[in-house]
């Protein structure tokens, strides 16, 4: 077994790589008892180059998280690769560590933790602002570089090209934030002309599939599966943790809308912070005034691109692709949202053009749209108290998809009014190609190569 590691401010990180047989985990022991001091409070185990663990592993792994348990701190894994997944979902302790999808999120989660002592204690808020629409209250978050990691094309959705070659699969991640395009189901036949909408927030996937029904679906996974996948033709991730937690509080009781409070968070950005490139990836746990949407009513797969060659939001078009809404959906409801903005009126060209994009277009919804451009999808509940303070982000999150009733999931409108919100901020520094997104391999049985591979680990 070998074994880097990395010393950070009050937590470490262990890259392993090789078995973790009792071999192995004696070796993995051994490392912690070293680096394990009282002043460390979390621990994330990479274990991206590991291929095979036992009970012997496990059993390391739970005496570690229930001593830093016991700090307020956590052990978080990081890279499961299949089969070492299935070995800690069958034994029962998938729901026994955080499990991220790569390093930047993990220790976005720890540095979190720290900061807060714990999951069930406040942000420590440092600056009050008065902005153009609203009031803001501003805790600090993680202090590394944001990222908008990208699957597909914006290009493929609009002009109805997304084939059965250009799907990918996503697992499901407890801190993933994105937007897209897609479905869930095991064959291709279950999703693939259903594909619409979606979001995945606070560990749930929320789709509207484009069955006629106009009602979404979703799933909340009890445990990091790892057999049931995210299918999807275009999908856009927050990555690296949020820079900022912002308390924000509409100036008026009719409320701020979407693009107001990005526009005040941009001239609070220009303000404050030298990262700031001129994009914002958001996650908004909101109290909405009025919620306007929209939702594609047909998956914009090759089969089904319009005879006229033209876009599924071109004027000949629209009519038939989309419901957009022009009055209200919804009043005083919470929302969950998740969204990226650029601000037009800055310099982009420190971004990847390409890659660029590949996110944004101009929604015919949002009319006389000028200085920004905003890609935003909300999950509805019915009201929630709202957090009168700046509570721990993704707790609160995750309140709401735990106990709230939901009741609609679109594409977020501009116009869509919010009266106070907790949102949490990246700084967008670089939009690059997201490396957790898998071919979708057509006629594959997912559920049974993990068979396989848990009748592997019996006879071992």
């Amino acid at each position: 077994m070998n074994i880097a590691v990395q010393v950070k401010s009050r937590f470490i990180v262990l890259l392993l790589k090789d078995r973790l047989d009792a071999f192995g985990s004696n070796a993995l022991q051994k490392a912690l008892d070293e680096h394990l001091t009282d002043q460390v409070l979390c621990c994330i185990l990479d274990l991206t180059d590991v291929s095979y663990i036992s009970s012997a592993g496990i059993r390391v792994l739970l005496a570690t998280g229930k001593k830093l348990g016991a700090r307020k701190g956590a052990l978080s894994l990081v890279g499961l690769q299949p089969y070492c997944r299935d070995v800690i979902e069958m034994t029962g302790f998938a729901d026994a560590f955080p499990i991220f999808a790569d390093l930047p999120q993990a220790e976005a989660y720890c540095e979190n933790r720290i900061r807060t002592g714990g999951a069930t204690e406040g942000l420590d808020p440092t600056e009050t602002l008065q902005l153009d629409h609203g009031s803001a209250l501003i805790a600090p978050g993680a202090e590394k570089p944001g990222a908008a990691e990208v699957l597909g094309d914006i290009k493929d959705v609009l002009y109805a090209r997304v084939s059965q070659e250009s799907l990918f699969s996503k697992r499901f991640f407890e801190t993933e934030y994105s937007i897209g395009l897609g479905g869930l189901g095991n064959r291709l036949e279950d999703f693939f002309t259903l594909m619409g909408e979606m979001i995945t927030i606070g560990g749930t996937m929320v789709w509207l599939p484009t069955d006629g029904h106009d009602t979404p679906d979703f799933l909340i996974p009890k445990t990091e599966a790892g057999h049931v996948m995210i299918r999807t033709g275009y999908n856009v991730a927050l990555s690296g943790g949020f820079n900022e937690y912002v308390l924000y509080k509409s100036a008026r009781p009719e409320g701020t809308t979407i693009s107001e409070l990005y526009r005040d968070l941009f001239g609070m950005a220009r303000k404050r912070r030298p990262d700031f490139k001129g994009v914002l990836g958001l996650a908004i746990r909101a109290q909405m005034a009025t919620v306007l949407g929209s939702g594609i009513t047909k998956s914009p797969v090759t089969r089904l691109a319009p005879a006229n060659g033209e876009t599924i939001t071109h004027a000949d078009n629209i009519k038939e692709w989309f419901d957009c809404d022009t009055q209200p959906r919804h009043r005083n409801v919470t929302a969950l949202i998740c969204g990226i903005g650029a601000d037009l009126g800055g310099d982009l060209s420190g971004f990847d053009q390409a890659e660029l994009n590949k996110v944004f277009y101009l929604h015919p919804a949002n009319v006389g749209n000028k200085t920004e451009l905003l890609h935003n999808h909300a999950v509805v509940f019915d009201p929630l108290p709202a957090p009168d303070r700046p509570v721990d982000f993704d707790g609160e999150i995750r309140r709401v998809v735990t106990d709230g009733n939901y009741v609609d999931m679109r594409h977020l409108l501009d116009s869509s009014a919010l009266t106070e919100a907790l949102v949490g901020v990246i700084y967008i520094q670089e939009f690059r190609p997201d490396s957790h997104g898998e071919p979708f391999h057509i006629g594959t049985s997912l559920n049974a190569s993990a068979s396989k591979n848990l009748n592997y680990y019996r006879q071992k």
